[in-house]
C-alpha cells in the first residue's frame, strides 16, 4: 500500500459522516454506577451499537476521539471507564492488573445498555486496544450474540486454548516487535483462530511493537496506525452494517 492510500485509510473519507452526540453518563454494573463515554448519531433509524474497550492509559482523549469517530460512521458506542479507583497510567503493570481483575464487568454493563437501547438495530461489536484488548477477546468467547471484536494488541495467552470455540468474527492487529507477545504467541494466535469456524483476519505489521497505533507512544506508527483503522472501520462495516444517514439533495435549475 503506498503512502496515500496509508493517508486516506487514516480519515475514511469515503465514508458518509453522520451529525452526533456526546458526553459522559453514568451506567448501571449491579448495584454500581460506572462512568462511561457516550456518542450515536442525532438523528435516523437504527444503528449497531459499539463498546470500546480502553487500555492502560484509561479513558483518554485518543479513545473519546474514536467513540466520537464511530459514532460519526454510523454507531451507537459507549467506552466505560474500566479503572474502579484511579490509576497511574505510569505504573503499567499495575494498570495491567486492575484490568485483568475488574475490566470486564464493565463492558458487559455497557454491552447490556446498548442490547437494550430502542435505537439498537440488534447488531453489537467490540473493539478494544492493548490490555482492552485480551478483555476483547475474552468477550468474544462468551458473548454469543456478539458479532464482531476488533482486537488491537492485547496477549491472547490466557485465551488461546479456547479460541477454536470462538462464534465471534475477529479482527487481531499485532506488531511483531513486542516482548508481550512474542512471534511464537502470535503463531499460536494465527493457528488457534484457523481452527474456529468463525470468520477471522489477523494482520501483523513488521518492526514495530504493538503501541504502534498509541499517538502517545515514541514507538507511534502513523502509517501503520492509519493502515489499521482503515482495516477495523471497513471489518466493522461489512459485519454490523452502519447506515448512512439521509441526504436530501437540492437542485437549483433555471429554465
Amino acid at each position: 500500500m503506498d503512502e496515500q492510500a496509508i493517508r486516506e485509510g487514516l480519515y475514511v473519507a469515503h465514508f458518509v459522516q453522520h451529525r452526533i452526540n456526546s458526553g459522559y453518563i453514568q451506567i448501571m454494573d449491579g448495584e454500581r454506577s460506572l462512568p462511561a463515554f457516550w456518542a450515536h448519531p442525532q438523528i435516523g433509524g437504527t444503528f449497531p451499537g459499539l463498546v470500546l474497550i480502553h487500555g492502560e492509559r484509561g479513558l483518554n482523549n485518543q479513545i473519546r476521539m474514536r467513540v466520537r469517530r464511530f459514532a460519526e460512521l454510523g454507531y451507537y458506542v459507549i467506552a466505560p471507564e474500566l479503572f474502579s479507583a484511579p490509576s497511574s497510567t505510569d505504573d503499567v503493570q499495575a494498570c495491567r492488573a486492575a484490568l485483568r481483575r475488574g475490566g470486564e464487568s464493565p463492558v458487559l454493563a455497557a454491552l447490556q445498555v446498548l442490547r437494550t437501547h430502542n435505537r439498537l438495530n440488534g447488531k453489537l461489536g467490540v473493539v478494544g486496544w492493548s490490555s482492552g484488548g485480551e478483555i476483547a477477546f475474552r468477550i468474544a468467547l462468551t458473548q454469543l450474540d456478539l458479532k464482531a471484536a476488533a482486537i488491537f494488541g492485547g496477549n491472547p495467552q490466557p485465551v488461546l486454548s479456547e479460541l477454536h470455540n470462538d462464534q465471534t468474527a475477529i479482527l487481531a492487529l499485532y506488531g511483531d516487535d513486542d516482548p508481550e507477545v512474542p512471534p511464537v504467541t502470535l503463531n499460536k494466535l494465527w493457528e488457534e483462530l484457523a481452527r474456529s469456524k468463525a470468520r477471522w483476519q489477523m494482520i501483523v505489521y513488521p518492526n514495530v511493537a504493538n503501541d504502534f497505533k498509541d499517538e502517545a507512544s515514541p514507538r507511534y506508527h502513523p502509517y501503520y496506525a492509519a493502515d489499521a483503522w482503515r482495516r477495523c472501520v471497513e471489518f466493522l462495516r461489512e459485519l454490523l452494517e452502519p447506515p448512512a444517514p439521509a441526504v436530501s439533495l437540492k437542485v437549483n435549475a433555471r429554465a
